[in-house]
């Protein structure tokens, strides 16, 4: 992979890689350059969206005209081919190695996963690293500090984090913040690593300085990777903004239970964030489907409203969705499987990033791993279907917490028979159109990675490395509400697949 450009590098070190802050920039420094050389039309000059993430991403077809080559340069400070040329040509010019190995790094990360920026500041090779949330989470920041990455350490590891100077990673991990520890080797297409910070602080504490510096492939920093580290940081930091709203709000959710019908709008609790609304959300609606499904005879079939991996990551970090699979399990072991049904379109396929599409598949291979055969229903007239649990000719128990249009919940129970039978109709669709069939789950699961372009072999490897080492050697959350637990089991159950044939 090519250096990115100087241009690149300064638009990321100054927080203007969006096309609206550099363009409030740009025509700052525009009428100033008029002004000082009497030159008016320069005022006038502006830079196009399709112009700047064209330069942004290195494509030099286009090279700016004059005027706005002028501007550039005085707006950067550095000729205008400097700028649209490789940037470590600015580390011979003055810029430590330790700063231009956290521009290189940081701007490598923040191509790859556009919800990643970085604040770096002048001659600092720590900064912050924001992780934007998409429609469901809310964002969050955490500290970030770069280090060299080197050879091999010994067994089982690929890499290794040179030391540096002690003290300062000291400095960097003794808060007790959210922290990460990011590097980059040299090789020509790089590889990058991610170790949070309380893993390499109790690493330190514990072990050799050597062996503290040892990087796994568990910490080798992919879509994979970069998923879960993604969800949880934001779950996490959320959940614990939040933990002392929702254990006060876990006090009426039996007043709720009382009632056939609820649906609560998100302005009852508006100083919940995203995270702790879709906690609230979906700890109700377990338990309003667990106690609705009392003396009902047969196995529900679900329908579920999650679309994204953004939308499906409480299954695998939410310590209670654990506990509800596993409690479904048991109470339907002597009865007709279990089936749960998505509606996924292509559209929200192709509108969701690499690491988004895998941590559904992920959600999905946590259902099958405790029994429920998935379909996916890939036709977009579905998308709006309530969730819901039927038993077929008794009862369906209606409960939402995905995309509810402003409620924090809406469940409801249903005997009517119209409505049974279009939600019959509906999982029957989704069976009979199903991109994922196959007589297991390890054929259900391979036809689904094809669906969302996910190559399967590599995640069976990278299932396989995450299940040696487990989800904890890479990052732990802190809130009490969250666990690795199932995402190990899912791990330790892809890992014992093979590959595509």
């Amino acid at each position: 992979m090519p250096h990115p450009s100087l241009f690149h590098v300064l638009l990321v070190e100054r927080r203007w890689d969006q096309w609206s802050a550099f363009c409030l920039q740009f025509e700052r420094a525009a009428r100033h350059l008029a002004r000082e050389l009497s030159r008016p039309k320069l005022a006038s000059v502006t830079v196009s969206r399709k112009s700047f993430h064209r330069w942004a991403k290195g494509d030099w077809y286009g090279r700016p005209w004059p005027d706005t080559a002028l501007i550039l340069e005085h707006l950067f400070n550095a000729p205008a081919a400097q700028l649209f040329s490789p940037a470590p040509e600015r580390a011979a010019e003055g810029t430590s190695a330790s700063e231009g190995r956290a521009s290189r790094t940081s701007v490598l990360v923040a191509d790859q996963w556009p919800t990643s920026r970085f604040f770096i500041g002048p001659g600092e090779a720590i900064g912050s690293w924001e992780l934007a949330g998409r429609q469901t989470l809310d964002g969050t920041t955490a500290a970030v500090a770069f280090r060299a990455v080197g050879v091999a350490a010994g067994a089982g590891s690929v890499a290794r984090f040179d030391a540096g100077d002690p003290v300062a990673l000291d400095e960097f991990l003794r808060p007790a913040r959210r922290g990460f520890l990011l590097g980059m080797d040299d090789r020509d297409s790089p590889q990058l690593f991610v170790v949070d910070a309380a893993i390499a602080r109790r690493a330190r504490a514990t072990s050799s300085g050597e062996a503290a510096s040892a990087l796994p492939r568990a910490q080798l920093l992919d879509d994979l990777t970069y998923g879960l580290l993604w969800s949880l940081v934001q779950l996490d930091d959320g959940l614990l903004a939040d933990d002392s709203a929702l254990e006060q709000e876990q006090k009426l959710l039996n007043t709720y239970l009382d009632l056939p019908r609820s649906a609560p709008s998100r302005r009852t609790v508006p100083d919940l964030t995203k995270a702790g609304a879709q906690w609230l959300g979906s700890t109700y609606c377990a338990r309003h489907i667990l106690r609705r499904l009392d003396g009902l005879t047969g196995s529900p079939a679900f329908w579920t409203r999650e679309q994204t991996g953004e939308q499906a990551a409480s299954w695998l970090w939410l310590r209670h969705k654990g506990d509800y699979l596993k409690t479904l399990a048991a109470r339907y072991t002597d009865a007709t499987p279990l089936s749960r049904a998505f509606c996924i379109p292509e559209a929200a396929v192709r509108q969701s990033g690499m690491y988004e599409r895998v941590l559904l598949l992920l959600s999905i291979a946590l259902m099958e791993l405790h029994g429920v055969r998935v379909d996916v229903l890939p036709k977009p007239e579905y998308s709006q279907v309530d969730g819901f649990a039927l038993v077929p000719g008794q009862r369906a128990v209606v409960a939402n917490w995905a995309r509810t249009d402003g409620a924090i919940w809406a469940v409801d129970t249903v005997t009517s028979r119209p409505t049974l039978r279009e939600y019959s109709e509906a999982l029957g669709e989704a069976r009979a159109l199903s991109v994922m069939p196959g007589p297991d789950p390890e054929a259900r699961l391979r036809a689904m990675a094809g669906y969302m372009d996910i190559d399967w072999a590599w995640l069976v490897k990278r299932s396989r490395e995450m299940s040696a080492y487990g989800t904890a050697s890479l990052v732990r959350p802190r809130s009490r509400h969250l666990t690795t637990e199932s995402l190990d089991e899912v791990f330790a159950f892809l890992a014992s697949f093979g590959p595509a044939r």
